[in-house]
């Protein structure tokens, strides 16, 4: 005979699960004073290596400075690597056409290897920028090799860190980008891009002829648009500018050493 089982209780109902915390906001940067409490910075270019440079507030006035490292090694290196790698890429679809796989991956391998030993004679980037005589942002390049990215440390007088700026040795082939990086996580936090393609290109092209061809800089940081690295001189003739969103949370000495890196790289 079938043993039936007894009726079981209704199960009570369970309480709701608490709402989940939502993710805690980015902490705010720190409140700087002096030179840095402020969103505008006036930078000069065209500086001889060695030379100092200042960094100026909208009155004109000096407030901070660094010892200028443009260098126009970098320039022909970018350039002489971009040479030997289209003419790679040249030789390379030449030979594939031609029914030659293996002459063709020995010309890849041969023009890439070429075209990194020139970006690694490079010489790596340190600069200190001082207010007055004290130490208050450094950069110091992370490794000797620019290939294929290059990564600064971007740091406060006494070395504590700030963030990481890193840029692709391929980005020169189209919109110059760089990575800003949170200085705990190593994650990328932000960027800086050329304003457009076309802009990028024409750049490249001329802008050593006349300033009306150079291209905006865009930064955004945590999904905000924080600034622009002003290179183009605008209505008001001005160029050269480091122009920030006031309520940004990117850090200004990050920003003012990503603008040290884009305006002050320039011979």
């Amino acid at each position: 005979m079938a043993v039936l089982d007894p009726p079981t209780e209704p199960m009570p109902d369970l309480p709701p699960l608490p709402a989940s915390a939502p993710a805690p906001p980015p902490p705010p940067p720190p409140k700087l004073t002096g030179a840095l409490d402020r969103s505008r910075f006036q930078f000069m270019t065209g500086i001889a290596a060695g030379e100092t440079a200042y960094i100026r507030g909208d009155d004109g006035n000096a407030l901070l400075s660094y010892r200028s490292f443009a260098s126009i090694v970098g320039v022909i290196a970018a350039l002489m690597s971009s040479v030997v790698l289209v003419a790679g890429a040249a030789g390379v679809i030449f030979l594939l056409l031609e029914g030659r796989p293996l002459p063709a991956i020995a010309a890849l391998v041969l023009s890439a290897a070429f075209s990194a030993m020139i970006i690694i004679l490079i010489p790596a980037t340190h600069v200190t920028i001082f207010e007055g005589a004290t130490p208050t942002i450094t950069i110091a390049q992370q490794s000797s090799v620019n290939f294929p990215t290059v990564t600064y440390a971007v740091g406060t007088g006494d070395g504590k860190p700030v963030a990481r700026i890193a840029k692709s040795f391929f980005s020169r082939f189209g919109r110059n980008r760089w990575e800003i990086l949170d200085a705990n996580d190593f994650l990328a936090r932000g960027e800086a891009i050329e304003e457009s393609l076309g802009r990028a290109l024409v750049h490249k092209l001329f802008s050593k002829f006349a300033p009306s061809y150079q291209s905006n800089i865009r930064i955004t940081w945590n999904g905000e648009e924080a600034g622009w690295i002003i290179r183009r001189p605008g209505a008001d003739r001005h160029a050269d500018l480091l122009e920030l969103n006031p309520e940004t949370t990117l850090d200004r000495r990050a920003a003012v050493a990503l603008a040290v890196l884009v305006l002050g790289s320039e011979p």
